[in-house]
């Protein structure tokens, strides 16, 4: 083997032998001078300057690691990716330009990251002292994320983790982070994500962090995103509720999204594959961008966003060392069996060992009617013991206790209409109790009212049905008023108090029900106990099987 380079390639002289009549020494020189010239044609680019100081920290790596075949791979890499990039540059590809920076910046960055954490642990303080190029560096890897997302939380002596980290897509103006908060008091840290710019102004002035982004733009397998235990998603549910068009629940629009679902898990690298060591099969190579696009073929784009149930998770496990425990996920209680199934079947394949679901309606939990569908599944060890049912129904108020008018009142939905003489109701529907709970919330709810007096609810009225307290800033942005875009708000949001449940189940908190009727109690000034358990003493004679009065 002397007639070989070290890399087991045959050297000048076994080439010329095996291809007589080739200069290879002139095709080696003729090469690089047209690398010396391309390089020399794009100096002083950004981009082509990047992935220099890139190589040469890579190189540094290598050299500071003799004999790891790793570092010097990567040191190799980044050597060709110059190149590449000067070539790129010269012959005006702008858009692999710009991907081979990122990625270049990406490897300088994780650089940084593992140098910082192997000088010490990880504190806030040493994280504030960081020098303004290093954290212009890391903010840039976490972007839209916190710098401080990029580091793993702390744990206590038991290797617990103190704060878990919780992610919410479509965020909207907080219904689910008000009932981990506020309701059950859990110390979670969470980040919101929403392109509505008036939910996420009502949610920031509520105390909440939540990112102003559309969530299909973003990448799940940010390095951010690593230490992420709860995912959860509250896609729009306009698609699939009976009260719309329903354009999701067509047959095409079941197919397309369940197709995109079964993608995703080939793209994460959750394909089964029997031959493979881990049981599953290369990833496909497609990006998300890739696996999104058959979604444009709906009728109506909000069905699709469905399919990010499948690819945040399984894109963020498919990171190396994720810590994701747990999805949870609330849609229109009418969401398609097939897409439901389809989900649960990607999840169970990626190694979530519990999967679940649940129809369940706000009024069960001292609010007004709403209907939604909750999905769950698990990872890991534990498996979730607490109930997700009250033991018994938490009173809910009536509407006319909740927007504080008088008993034996008539409220409108669908605005002022003729009363049927024949059933003393407003004709065309429309027309409810105010003695009884609220009907569902909906976007129109701003003009419900009184069906004699006219009088309207107000928007502290329509989130209080929905569970919100009174004083709860909701904010509109942009021109005029925004009276329907509020109320909106309000009717797109999760309930608090069933949040509070589901979230009680998912953290294992035993007492979600006892601080769910505390809450309802304080927000309506309603009695929430439960039904006393009368045990009557029963005392029997030695000859007598008869109870005996006490």
């Amino acid at each position: 083997m002397g007639n070989t380079h070290a890399s087991g390639a045959p050297a000048d002289g076994a080439l010329s032998m095996l291809y007589p009549g080739t200069d290879f020494a002139a095709d080696a020189a003729d090469q690089e001078a047209q690398d010396a010239a391309a390089l020399a044609a794009a100096a002083g680019h950004p981009a082509l300057a990047e992935c220099q100081q890139a190589a040469e920290q890579l190189i540094e790596l290598a050299d500071e690691h003799p004999g790891d075949p790793e570092a010097e791979e990567w040191a190799d890499d980044a050597i060709e990716r110059v190149t590449e990039c000067a070539y790129a540059v010269v012959e005006g590809y702008h858009e692999r330009v710009e991907e081979l920076a990122r990625e270049a910046r990406g490897e300088r960055a994780a650089l940084a990251l593992g140098r910082f954490e192997d000088q010490g642990p990880v504190t806030a303080e040493r994280i504030a002292a960081l020098d303004a190029e290093t954290r212009r560096l890391l903010e840039w890897y976490a972007n839209p994320f916190p710098i401080e997302w990029l580091w793993a939380p702390a744990r206590d002596t038991f290797g617990r983790i103190l704060r878990k980290r919780m992610v919410v897509l479509f965020h909207g103006p907080g219904g689910l982070s008000l009932g981990l908060r506020d309701v059950l008091g859990a110390d979670v840290d969470i980040i919101g994500i929403d392109l509505d710019g008036g939910a996420v102004a009502t949610a920031t002035a509520a105390g909440f962090r939540v990112i102003h982004a559309d969530v299909t733009a973003l990448d799940p397998e940010s390095p951010a995103l690593q230490f992420v235990s709860i995912i959860a998603l509250t896609p729009p549910c306009q698609a699939f509720t009976p009260s719309g068009l329903g354009k999701g629940r067509y047959t095409a629009a079941i197919d397309i999204i369940c197709r995109v679902i079964w993608e995703a898990g080939a793209a994460a690298g959750f394909a089964p594959w029997e031959h493979s060591p881990t049981g599953y099969a290369p990833r496909s190579g497609d990006t998300w961008e890739d696996v999104r696009a058959p979604l444009a073929q709906l009728e109506d784009p909000r069905a699709g966003l469905m399919a990010e149930v499948i690819i945040w998770p399984l894109g963020m496990l498919a990171r190396p060392g994720s810590l994701l425990e747990c999805v949870m996920v609330e849609q229109s209680s009418a969401l398609p069996r097939q897409i439901e199934e389809a989900l649960f079947a990607e999840l169970s394949q990626a190694g979530w060992h519990t999967t679940e679901a649940w129809t369940l309606d706000a009024v069960d939990y001292g609010a007004s009617h709403r209907k939604r569908r909750f999905l769950s599944a698990y990872r890991g060890t534990a498996t979730p013991f607490v109930d997700v049912v009250p033991a018994e129904p938490i009173p809910a108020p009536t509407f006319a206790q909740v927007v504080g008018w008088p008993t034996g009142r008539t409220y409108l939905t669908r605005g002022h209409r003729p009363v049927d003489p024949a059933t003393g109701r407003a004709k065309g529907g429309g027309s409810r109790s105010a003695d009884l709970p609220s009907t569902c919330v909906t976007a129109t709810a701003y003009g419900w009212a009184d069906a004699e007096t006219g009088e309207r609810i107000t928007q502290a009225d329509i989130g209080r049905l929905v569970g919100f307290p009174a004083d709860y800033p909701w904010t509109h942005v942009g021109r005029g008023r925004g009276v329907r875009n509020v109320a909106q708000q309000a009717a797109d949001a999760v309930c608090p108090m069933v949040a509070a449940a589901v979230f009680g189940r998912i953290t294992g908190d035993r007492s979600w029900e006892a601080k769910v009727r505390a809450y309802v109690h304080e927000l309506y000034g309603i009695n929430t106990s439960r039904t006393p358990v009368i045990e009557q003493a029963m005392l029997f004679a030695d000859d007598d099987l008869t109870p005996q009065a006490a």
